[in-house]
């Protein structure tokens, strides 16, 4: 599948071979927030490892679960491999 001219366009999802998936959630005035999914906990340990722990977001503990996001009909795992 072609890249968008704009890699950072809202639901851009991209895979990384160690089978971890990025999301673009939201672009605006030149930053982008994404949602990220590792293959497993080992991974998600190894990337977070020097990053400095803050807190839970607010606004993110607020969102409903998983769950919610998922159509059911497996179209939100299109394209990825587990």
């Amino acid at each position: 599948m072609e890249r968008p001219a704009d890699s950072a366009t809202e639901a851009a999802k991209y895979q990384y071979d160690d089978g971890t998936v990025e999301i673009v959630f939201a672009a605006e005035e030149g930053r982008v927030l994404t949602v990220r999914e590792y293959p497993d906990d080992a991974s998600f340990e190894t990337e977070i490892e020097p990053a400095r722990y803050l807190g839970q977001h607010s606004g993110i503990a607020e969102l409903p679960p998983v769950e919610a996001f998922m159509s059911g009909d497996g179209s939100d795992d299109e394209g990825t491999t587990r």
